[in-house]
């Protein structure tokens, strides 16, 4: 009778346990939950918002203001500036005039802790209801548009005025004379302010009279 040898058996090593994966796990399931919560409940950020983005809500209630695409019903405002490391208090002592090299600016929003330099300021343009557009230079104005109420634009062939340069300036009532220095051939200098928009605005005019 033959001798077979008998049939290996495989020892079966213990594996350990993996005691570290479960916390993984879960701490990258919160962490998921978390960033998931995070956007839901704050689903605009002024930081991340672009210049060309547009916006609906009220800039006087912060919570209402949201992203939307641009052309539909529902969007108020479009970006038309972004400026980083703003204050708070910096903005209510200016009155939003960092927006002033934004022509189309009809309000702002901002956003950031109080007392913090790190906010993000918005300058918006409002769709549903735009203020008046300053003049730009090259733009020609009518005979009697110094007196007048509200300015216009007239083609220049027969207008009395062109613009020369636009400047800022807050001495403009008190002392016309600190204005348009710098532009020599000036005739006449009148100030313009915006009427209609949410954000006050205002520029000096230097012009050249055409008649003269």
């Amino acid at each position: 009778m033959e001798n077979y040898p008998a049939p290996a058996v495989e020892q079966m090593v213990p594996q350990k346990k993996r005691t570290w994966l479960k916390p993984v796990i879960r701490l990258g399931i919160f962490g998921v939950i978390a960033l998931i919560a995070f956007f839901v409940a704050n689903p605009f950020t002024a930081s991340s918002t672009e210049v060309g983005a547009c916006l609906k809500g009220s800039v006087d209630n912060a919570d209402s203001v949201k992203n939307t695409e641009c052309g539909t019903s529902d969007a108020t405002f479009k970006v038309v500036g972004k400026q980083e490391n703003k204050s708070e208090i910096g903005l209510r002592l200016s009155g939003g005039s960092e927006c002033d090299d934004y022509p189309t600016t009809d309000a702002y929003f901002f956003q950031g802790k109080k007392g913090a330099t790190d906010g993000t300021l918005l300058c918006l343009e409002d769709l549903k209801n735009p203020g008046e557009r300053a003049p730009v230079v090259g733009d020609c104005l009518p005979d009697g548009v110094v007196d007048a109420k509200k300015l216009t634009k007239e083609d220049c062939a027969t207008a009395r005025y062109k613009v020369l340069a636009i400047e800022k300036s807050a001495t403009f009532l008190v002392d016309g004379s600190t204005v348009c220095t710098q532009v020599p051939s000036t005739d006449e200098k009148i100030q313009w302010q915006r009427s209609g928009g949410t954000l006050p605005q205002s520029r000096v005019l230097c012009l050249d009279d055409l008649k003269k």
